[in-house]
């Protein structure tokens, strides 16, 4: 078959271990795990009735560009049957609407790809100049595993639109226009998320690297630590006694101020997810302030939170607007705990401490392999003092493996008080129904803590 048309789909055998069936954009794709790592592989199978080995690519490409809308694909699908013969074996109406559906996935989405990103259980999908594709997936481990796509599912399918388009360049392409974000030769470097799937997106281009891409793949629902002490990443003892210090609760927290709680652990360990859900667990009736740079925070219902985005300075005149701005912001808006998705700079870094040193609590990670590693980041970010400023007040978690693997409390806290048999137990009825979040009401009301956590929060203003 002359390489002039598109291949749309992955004719290979179905072989390995079937992990998932997938259906994106009405197209059902099964993964399948061939071989054991480190040696095994992903590949993506496409369930496609019809041969459209003969699409004529360029020439749709070339009718897009002096007008033809996706719009007006969508409303005439028959159209397309300007570019290819309906193929044999099928009627009319069902070859319609796969040829419909393969399109889509390829103007609209993310071509190949997409089933990996419509996936729950990928974690991570790193695309390096090559390409070379690799993934987490939940379940398998934290390595990542090579991705396997036939060239009729990736160079292949472009060289006839261009011969210089790559994938990593379609796939730059489909981010920009999907996040609403520029990649340029001027904005080479962006950040972005992509809602529908889920995504945190970073991306970069020429003169900065060749085309790589990192999609990062957020939950499908806000976690809580009902969540995470289901799924044995932590204890109900440990999240029992980080919530009491986190809130200020007596005899925990030893002054009855919040503490704050510093995350640290690896690429991948569960560092946000755990910031995360510490924040869905506090009672709903505290204010708290959420500060990120991508979309990551995911909030149960009728929590009162002000979520505060940063913004780039992407042109002249555009100031840019950081996570130290807005953690200020938020010390002054009556949000009492302030949460921040990661720290990355020396001036995030110096104000979440400052704003949970001076009677503010919150919640923030790092990444950083341990104590010493903190403590010289944290005094290489311009932090004097970092070690005995961890000592006295700042809760340190350490995750490994998606999982708590050690707490390093502070002086002003108390980790050897019983917890109340009550808060235990309404831990637990929490990780035995970790999505009613009605229960975590009924975790704060068991202490009878509302109106003292009330009056910490209003207290702590700045």
């Amino acid at each position: 078959m002359s390489s002039a048309y598109l291949y749309f789909y992955n004719r290979g055998t179905e072989s390995g271990d079937f992990l998932a069936e997938v259906e994106a954009y009405g197209i059902t794709s099964r993964i399948y795990l061939e071989g054991n790592p480190p040696e095994a592989v992903l590949r993506i199978v496409d369930i496609i009735r019809g041969d459209w080995s003969g699409f004529n690519l360029p020439r749709l490409m070339e009718a897009m560009g002096r007008g033809l809308t996706m719009d007006r694909i969508d409303r005439k699908p028959s159209v397309l049957f300007r570019f290819v013969k309906p193929p044999r074996g099928l009627d009319r109406e069902e070859a319609l609407k796969e040829v419909h559906n393969l399109v889509r996935r390829w103007v609209l989405a993310y071509g190949p790809i997409t089933p990996l990103l419509a996936w729950d259980d990928l974690s991570d999908l790193v695309i390096d100049p090559g390409p070379r594709i690799y993934a987490r997936v939940r379940g398998l481990g934290d390595g990542y595993i090579p991705v396997e796509l036939e060239a009729s599912q990736s160079e292949a399918v472009l060289k006839n639109v261009s011969e210089d388009l790559t994938l990593n360049e379609y796939l730059l392409n489909r981010v920009s226009e999907r996040t609403r974000t520029p990649i340029t030769a001027y904005n080479p470097r962006a950040m972005a998320t992509d809602a529908e799937f889920r995504l945190r997106v970073t991306a970069h281009a020429e003169p900065v690297s060749r085309g790589s891409l990192a999609f990062r793949k957020h939950p499908a629902r806000p976690w809580t630590i009902g969540h995470l002490v289901a799924s044995g990443s932590i204890s109900l003892e440990d999240s029992a006694r980080l919530l009491l210090m986190m809130l200020g609760y007596k005899p925990y927290s030893t002054n009855g101020e919040p503490r704050g709680i510093l995350i640290i652990g690896e690429m991948g360990s569960g560092k946000t997810t755990l910031t995360n859900a510490l924040l869905n667990t506090m009672p709903p009736w505290v204010r708290v302030a959420a500060i990120q740079d991508v979309d990551e925070f995911q909030f149960t219902p009728g929590r009162t939170v002000l979520l505060l985005n940063t913004r780039a300075s992407t042109g002249l005149g555009v100031r840019e607007i950081s996570k130290a701005d807005l953690i200020g912001d938020a010390m002054r808006t009556g949000a009492g705990f302030v949460f921040v998705n990661e720290i990355l700079f020396p001036e995030d870094a110096r104000a979440w401490l400052l704003a949970v040193t001076s009677g503010h609590g919150g919640v923030t990670n790092i990444h950083a392999g341990d104590l010493d590693d903190l403590i010289m980041r944290l005094e290489g970010f311009g932090v004097s003092g970092a070690s005995s400023l961890i000592r006295r007040s700042i809760i340190v978690v350490k995750m490994a493996n998606r999982r708590v693997v050690n707490i390093i409390y502070p002086e002003k806290s108390d980790p050897k008080a019983p917890i109340p048999q009550s808060f235990i137990d309404g831990l637990k009825s929490l990780a035995e129904a970790p999505d009613d979040y009605t229960r975590i009401i009924g975790l704060w009301e068991s202490l009878e803590a509302k109106p003292i956590l009330a009056q910490a929060s209003s207290q702590s203003a700045y």
